[in-house]
């Protein structure tokens, strides 16, 4: 995976944290002091990037670290005796074929994305609901955007982490069938 692809696939997961992050803090303080029409110039945006940057990395290593513990190792178990054991696989085949690798490193990404997102929405889900509660008036209105919001997002969560679930299924057999093809055919 090159540079640039590392660095779209952390901006496209803290768009997601940014996304939380400015629901909470609009849930605490309000919105009435947010100079809107200054946030979409150049000298604003860049800035913002970097924040997002920077949150993209942090939500990528968190959620690694909660989905590794949550489900990981019963996936890995599927396909190896131990967690862990892919690694010598996915070694192999970063040694031996750098187009498998990036096939393999494509996936990883899609599953990377999904993962990172399955967290933020989470957190977007929590975020609205306290905006919801705290921001807007008028109970019909705010029931009915409370219901919709969490229904359309907590569909949402589970399409994420569905398909994050796939995607490590076929990360595991593809490493595992690819490396035992590049040690059978001696590459």
């Amino acid at each position: 995976m090159n540079t640039t692809d590392l660095f779209v696939e952390l901006i496209v997961i803290g768009v997601g944290a940014t996304m939380w992050v400015v629901l909470l803090v609009l849930s605490l303080f309000g919105y009435g002091w947010v100079p809107f029409e200054h946030l979409l110039t150049l000298p604003s945006l860049l800035p913002i990037l970097a924040i997002t940057y920077i949150l993209g990395i942090v939500t990528d290593r968190v959620a690694d670290g909660l989905f590794d513990t949550i489900w990981k190792s019963t996936l890995a178990q599927q396909f190896y005796d131990q967690d862990g054991d892919d690694y010598d696989d996915r070694r192999y085949i970063y040694l031996r074929s750098e187009r498998l690798a990036s096939l393999l490193e494509y996936g990883r990404s899609r599953l990377r994305i999904c993962r990172g997102w399955c967290l933020n929405t989470l957190l977007i889900l929590v975020s609205l609901d306290l905006f919801i509660w705290r921001q807007i008036t008028g109970a019909s209105p705010k029931g009915y955007i409370f219901l919709f919001s969490n229904v359309a997002l907590g569909g949402l969560i589970y399409g994420l982490w569905f398909s994050w679930r796939q995607l490590t299924l076929a990360d595991y057999r593809k490493v595992k069938r690819q490396s035992a093809w590049l040690r059978h055919h001696g590459n």
